[in-house]
């Protein structure tokens, strides 16, 4: 047994705001095993096109997008959340709107080594503990802060 699940889980309901974003999509190759890299790399071409897009990476909310198949992660969207809705659409850079409305918010650590533990006891044991149930038609997806991080899920 781990050490975590002896942890509180800090979970909120909120109704959330849709976000715009513009974002670069990782396509996870299933042979490496550690996607940190290709995760890293995209996170930083998308800040790298904000910053000569003139925007102040300080006032932007990171954003990441988990893809899954089943419990593999296949895909992750490397997003930053824009101040204004713009048609910006390059071969690599894109932009859409995350949709708004209710939210389950696990906030947790920002510790590579406990963050996939951590969500798998919110899914596995939170959300049945507490009848939560999940709102397939919307993406779940994570804010990043320097220390912390919110997974945010959506609820029907």
């Amino acid at each position: 047994m781990s050490i975590l699940t002896e942890q509180p889980l800090h979970v909120t309901i909120q109704d959330l705001t849709p976000v715009f974003i513009a974002y670069v999509s990782c396509q996870l190759q299933q042979r490496t095993g550690s996607y940190n890299e290709q995760i890293r790399d995209g996170f930083q071409h998308i800040k790298d096109w904000a910053r000569q897009c003139g925007y102040d990476l300080s006032e932007l909310r990171v954003i990441g997008i988990p893809r899954t198949n089943g419990t593999q992660l296949v895909g992750y969207d490397c997003a930053l959340e824009l101040p204004e809705a713009i048609s910006q659409d390059t071969e690599d850079i894109q932009t859409k709107q995350l949709p708004g409305g209710r939210y389950a918010i696990l906030s947790l650590e920002k510790n590579s080594n406990m963050i996939g533990e951590t969500i798998g006891r919110f899914l596995a044991e939170y959300v049945p503990q507490h009848q939560l149930i999940i709102d397939p038609q919307r993406p779940s997806y994570e804010v990043y802060y320097e220390h912390t991080m919110n997974f945010c899920v959506p609820l029907q």
